[in-house]
């Protein structure tokens, strides 16, 4: 095994950063700000898809629905500054973390080695974000602690209740919006991005001190 760049510390930046998002829309909606962020600074952001939405197409046969879906994730990747990204096309509405998923990603985190990972939180209300949360968990388990990356689990059906990382992402908040709006067949039926609005108002109120008017929050696995 190839040895890993350190997990960077609280407020240190680092250079690669995976995201592991349960479908099309996640990403942007739990940390687009993030992803904004880091990519300001100088790090390569890559988002691994496990599904492609199939089962959100609203009267879309699923081919059709995939193919709308992944477009406009990497729509809403252009807007971010996502350097790349694959989709798994894992099924929408029944993802398992299996062996050979774990396997799979543990070989991507291997082979390219970021030193952050963000993936939905395990006390998400949908069950693919729950799996996704026990996917990444699994296959970090793996790694020896000193090469591990930091993993920061975002919050975007369940509100979080460990708040251990507030990012504040009041400079980003318009490419964040204009993210989640990237995925217009989502955005047609539930105002995702109202919604993703207040919640990062509210942890910018409550939470980001000193801080602007917005700001994402993260709980960071394995923290006592």
């Amino acid at each position: 095994m190839k040895r890993s760049p350190p997990a960077p510390r609280n407020g240190e930046q680092p250079s690669r950063v995976l995201v592991i998002s349960p479908h099309p829309d996640d990403e942007s909606a739990g940390c687009g700000g993030a992803i904004r962020e880091h990519v300001s600074r100088g790090a390569l952001v890559r988002v691994i898809f496990l599904t492609s939405g199939e089962q959100g197409g609203h009267g879309r046969s699923s081919g059709e629905t995939i193919r709308i879906r992944e477009a406009e994730a990497r729509a809403a990747g252009k807007i971010l500054g996502v350097e790349e990204m694959e989709f798994w096309r894992q099924p929408d509405g029944a993802f398992r973390a299996t062996g050979a998923l774990v396997e799979r990603l543990a070989g991507r985190l291997r082979a390219w080695r970021p030193q952050i990972v963000y993936v939905t939180h395990g006390r998400e209300m949908h069950p693919d974000h729950r799996a996704a949360c026990r996917l990444v968990r699994r296959a970090l388990r793996e790694f020896p602690s000193q090469i591990r990356p930091c993993l920061l689990e975002f919050e975007v059906w369940t509100p979080l209740q460990r708040l251990d990382r507030i990012l504040d992402v009041s400079r980003h908040i318009k490419a964040k919006l204009a993210a989640i709006r990237a995925h217009k067949s989502q955005c047609a039926v539930m105002s995702f991005d109202e919604a993703l609005l207040g919640l990062n108002r509210y942890r910018g109120e409550m939470h980001s001190w000193p801080g602007g008017d917005y700001a994402e929050a993260f709980t960071v696995w394995g923290k006592p």
